[in-house]
């Protein structure tokens, strides 16, 4: 009898640094979105212009959005942010794919982010492939503030095998 595939599962830890001090560590686990699964599926083809995830951005959500969304959610209007200070890119370097475990193949990324502007209750991070979302990360609300570091620490593992 065939056991039922594994799907990828992914967890983020997210630091605040401030002056070196960890002020704020938060968990969650993550979500692929259906655009993520279909981003993935694109990779395997290089349809639609399938480009690799180099992005992580920020958002506000209290919920999950389900596995239709498509965009983290924004601050409130009055918070006046602009969608360029929600978002960091991604080098190459910011990856490490661990090849050698039994079972699954992982990715490790690394990114930080330093807040332009404060922002205030902080509860969702994803990552992007351009304005395609693959993912969602919901966790209790953190203030960011200018002059600390965030570091986004994710790792995914994708099961083969089973």
């Amino acid at each position: 009898m065939r056991t039922r595939p594994q799907p990828p599962q992914g967890r983020l830890l997210l630091l605040v640094r401030d002056r070196g001090l960890t002020v704020a560590r938060r968990r969650g686990s993550n979500m692929v979105l259906r655009a993520g699964a279909t981003l993935i599926a694109n990779l395997f083809t290089g349809a639609g212009g399938a480009k690799a995830v180099d992005t992580v951005g920020i958002g506000f959500a209290t919920a999950p959005g389900g596995a239709e969304a498509t965009a983290l959610t924004p601050p409130p209007a009055a918070a006046n942010i602009p969608a360029a200070a929600l978002r960091t890119a991604l080098t190459a370097g910011a990856f490490q794919v661990v090849t050698d475990q039994a079972g699954v193949v992982q990715v490790k990324i690394a990114a930080v982010f330093s807040p332009t502007q404060e922002l205030a209750n902080v509860t969702e991070a994803g990552l992007l492939s351009g304005s395609t979302l693959y993912n969602q990360v919901i966790f209790e609300p953190v203030a960011l503030h200018v002059g600390q570091n965030v570091t986004f620490f994710w790792q995914i593992d994708f099961p083969f095998g089973h």
